[in-house]
């Protein structure tokens, strides 16, 4: 009897730590799982999309379109481009909404930037002259997101003499 009492109490001490460890695992699953579902999920890229981005603060209602997407084998890294368009954007004068007919970007610079599809409608500038121009120079590809390539983009027109 005495022997059977112990051993009731070493399974019930064996289960109540069983329990414990389960307990410990179910938590760290539901926070790998929370933390997760907090990261944005990979997005898949199209050539038509129009997305939506995280925005400055002067292009409130600017937009990107995925013009054409590239595949360039022979890059070491960003073998896939992205040829996007920019439309609404304030380039060194608040008052005047421009675009931006081409701007080669990597899938970081898309997943970095991008927050959804858009549902507003949009007109785009063709990018075909810019992606020919910058095949023929071998051009490279940015990696930032999108936000900080149109400040470079300004700071850049801004430094432009006047012609």
């Amino acid at each position: 009897m005495e022997l059977r009492g112990a051993a009731k109490a070493g399974l019930s001490v064996l289960r109540a730590a069983e329990l414990a460890a389960m307990l410990r695992a179910a938590v760290a699953l539901a926070a790998l799982a929370t933390s997760t579902t907090l990261l944005a999920a990979p997005q898949q890229y199209a050539e038509g999309q129009v997305w939506e981005y995280r925005v400055r603060p002067s292009d409130p209602n600017s937009l990107l379109k995925i013009q054409k997407i590239d595949i360039d084998p022979t890059r070491p890294v960003n073998r896939i481009i992205y040829h996007i368009s920019i439309v609404g954007v304030r380039l060194n004068d608040p008052a005047v909404q421009r675009e931006i007919s081409h701007v080669p970007v990597s899938r970081e610079a898309l997943d970095d930037s991008v927050t959804r599809l858009a549902r507003r409608p949009a007109s785009f500038p063709d990018a075909q002259g810019g992606i020919e121009e910058w095949t023929r120079a071998n051009g490279g590809v940015f990696t930032t997101p999108i936000a900080q390539i149109i400040d470079v983009v300004e700071k850049t027109m801004r430094n432009m003499p006047d012609q």
